[in-house]
């Protein structure tokens, strides 16, 4: 899936963490935030594509090229480490670590930073490892799906069940999680009750509308290695849209991925 995506489910997650944090306002805002970095985080390893990549990172360490890295098996390709497990946590412990040396000659114990930032840390780590799971859906390719359990050389998905981008009808579920999910939260600080649940219910009942989207889907979008036929695979991801959606809805979120410089 593409990295808008990636991000608004990271941030869906956020919102449903933060329903559960004691502390609201920014607090929460910091929670959503988190979920949404998360989210986007494992598509850095796609830094390998930009167009100075080899004569700055790659060539300070003596890398080989961008493009070769990108659709390669290293361990720092696309779909490699960054799509694993280990990064999911390795993160949050980097953060902690660091914020421990920072607030060393503050005096806060890291079991108190642990606790303050708790919420923070799982909205992070939640978002994600659901960027992995969205990935698993997706064409074979050269990859094969992720490298779910790096350091193992072993990768799950590349189903094909998805295109890479133009998967309007899921972008509509997840900003409609976010959108009933904010206003639950704005509510719930001003009527002051327990709504933890509403927003764990409604992403719940997201997830099950997206993967049945995802797995009911009439047609094989797979392939391996570098597809020839890639414009005909887009369009025919556009097509199916079209059939979900009905023209109006369609043209309308085809005018709004139009209007982003990112693949939507």
């Amino acid at each position: 899936m593409d990295i808008i995506s990636h991000t608004l489910s990271g941030v869906a997650v956020g919102t449903v963490m933060a329903a559960f944090t004691k502390r609201r306002g920014w607090n929460q805002l910091a929670v959503i935030l988190m979920g949404g970095l998360g989210g986007a985080l494992p598509d850095l390893d796609a830094i390998s594509l930009w167009s100075k990549f080899d004569g700055t990172i790659g060539y300070w360490l003596g890398l080989p090229p961008g493009k070769e890295i990108y659709f390669g098996k290293y361990w720092y390709s696309h779909h490699a480490a960054m799509h694993s497990l280990f990064a999911a946590f390795l993160f949050p412990i980097i953060a902690m670590l660091l914020a421990k040396g920072f607030r060393y000659f503050k005096g806060l114990p890291l079991g108190v930073w642990l606790k303050k930032n708790f919420w923070r840390c799982t909205a992070f780590s939640l978002g994600y490892l659901i960027h992995l799971l969205e990935d698993m859906p997706t064409p074979h390719s050269v990859w094969g799906g992720v490298n779910l359990f790096f350091p193992s050389s072993g990768y799950v998905g590349g189903w094909g069940k998805i295109w890479w981008w133009n998967n309007y009808d899921l972008v509509l579920i997840i900003a409609s999680v976010i959108i009933v999910n904010l206003a639950v939260l704005i509510l719930s600080s001003r009527v002051k009750r327990d709504v933890r649940k509403v927003p764990l219910v409604c992403f719940g009942l997201g997830l099950i509308l997206f993967l049945i989207q995802i797995f009911t889907r009439d047609f094989d979008f797979n392939y391996q290695n570098h597809q020839v036929d890639y414009a005909k695979y887009e369009e025919k991801s556009k097509e199916l849209q079209r059939e979900i959606l009905g023209e109006r809805l369609f043209h309308f979120m085809e005018e709004v991925d139009n209007s982003i410089p990112l693949n939507f």
